[in-house]
């Protein structure tokens, strides 16, 4: 009977290390992926900043508002925003 306790206390040991060794090897792993994945987004925005093409952003706007006779008038406003890229 003792023997027994002994090999599993020395098997949940064994199995609480290999988990260990297994999530630092992975924590070692996706700090490598996140710095060649950081390294490589600030590489290609300095040397290609200009990727993107101009877009413009418009806004509509529906202002209600009601009278004193309970009728409703509608107010529409459009504004647009224009962003332009880096030119050569």
């Amino acid at each position: 009977m003792g023997l027994g306790i002994v090999v599993l206390i020395v098997a949940i040991i064994a199995i609480l290390l290999i988990k260990n060794i297994i999530s630092l090897g992975l924590k070692i792993i996706g700090f490598g992926i996140l710095a060649i994945v950081i390294g490589v987004t600030v590489w290609v925005c300095s040397t290609q900043p200009e990727m993107h093409k101009p877009f413009s952003l418009n806004t509509i706007e529906y202002l209600f508002k009601i009278n004193k006779d309970g009728s409703m008038t509608t107010t529409k406003q459009t504004t647009q925003t224009v962003i332009k890229g880096v030119e050569k």
